[in-house]
């Protein structure tokens, strides 16, 4: 506190600057609250300070209203613009270190003389040296209020994710059923193994060539050495050799059919 008093009497001179209660500033409680401004450790002297905060507003005007929906966004970050002065024989390396200071990357340290220590980003800086002012270097700051760096954050899209379990379901599901239809596939493979003996057997049976003799048998007539006029099977009176090898050649032709599909269903299972 002792330096920046002498900083400041070295402005104001040998000057007691009196307020409207008789009292000088530097022997008030007011002056006693000031802290020694300083950005990253380097003090300079505040001449003048602004503040500017308050909230985001976005403003929404639509067609045909007289009013307006201002929108709340949140707190305006706090900018701080300082006009200062460092003073002294050694107010060129003063100067020198304060550009190092402001030409840092990142948040600094802030002391305001009236706000305190503040955590802030520098975003200008502009130095003056004025011939009339030997031993004076006037200083200008802008800050923002620093903030807490926000990086972007991975988030699972719910849509996306129902559709990933969905599918990682369905193939272990069908992974299952694999599993049990091949644990029973011996079973149905042997079920049908001898539907093919039986239908060879029918087949076989339609191959027969004793069964064009047997199909005239039971005919009324004589038919020499082929047949004899015996009635021995159900045939109907009207019934003709020509008829019932007609009928014969018919059972044969379904028979192969039915046999077909029946192998063919059974190699499906």
């Amino acid at each position: 506190m002792s330096d920046f008093t002498g900083l400041v009497t070295q402005t104001l001179g040998t000057s007691r600057i009196i307020d409207n209660t008789g009292e000088s500033w530097a022997d008030g409680s007011w002056f006693l609250q000031l802290q020694p401004g300083s950005w990253r450790g380097v003090g300079f002297v505040l001449d003048a300070g602004d503040t500017v905060a308050g909230r985001r507003v976005a403003i929404h005007e639509y067609p045909y209203r007289d009013d307006a929906w201002a929108e709340d966004l949140g707190k305006l970050p706090r900018r701080f613009s300082v006009q200062a002065f460092m003073v002294g024989d050694d107010v060129y390396q003063q100067r020198d270190a304060m550009i190092d200071a402001c030409e840092q990357p990142g948040p600094g340290t802030l002391v305001h003389p009236t706000l305190g220590s503040i955590e802030c980003v520098m975003l200008e800086f502009q130095v003056t040296d004025r011939r009339e002012r030997g031993r004076v270097v006037e200083v200008q700051f802008s800050f923002i209020i620093a903030g807490d760096v926000q990086f972007p954050s991975t988030m699972i899209a719910t849509g996306q994710n129902v559709l990933a379990q969905a599918g990682a379901l369905n193939m272990a599901s069908a992974s299952d059923l694999g599993i049990s239809l091949a644990g029973i596939g011996n079973v149905a493979r042997q079920a049908t193994a001898g539907i093919s003996q039986f239908t060879s057997m029918a087949s076989g049976s339609m191959n027969d060539a004793s069964r064009i003799f047997n199909c005239v048998r039971g005919l009324q007539g004589f038919y020499g050495r082929f047949g004899t006029g015996s009635r021995t099977t159900m045939q109907p009176a009207t019934a003709t050799v020509q008829s019932v090898l007609s009928d014969a050649t018919k059972a044969r032709t379904a028979v192969y059919a039915a046999a077909g599909l029946v192998n063919l269903t059974a190699s499906l299972l």
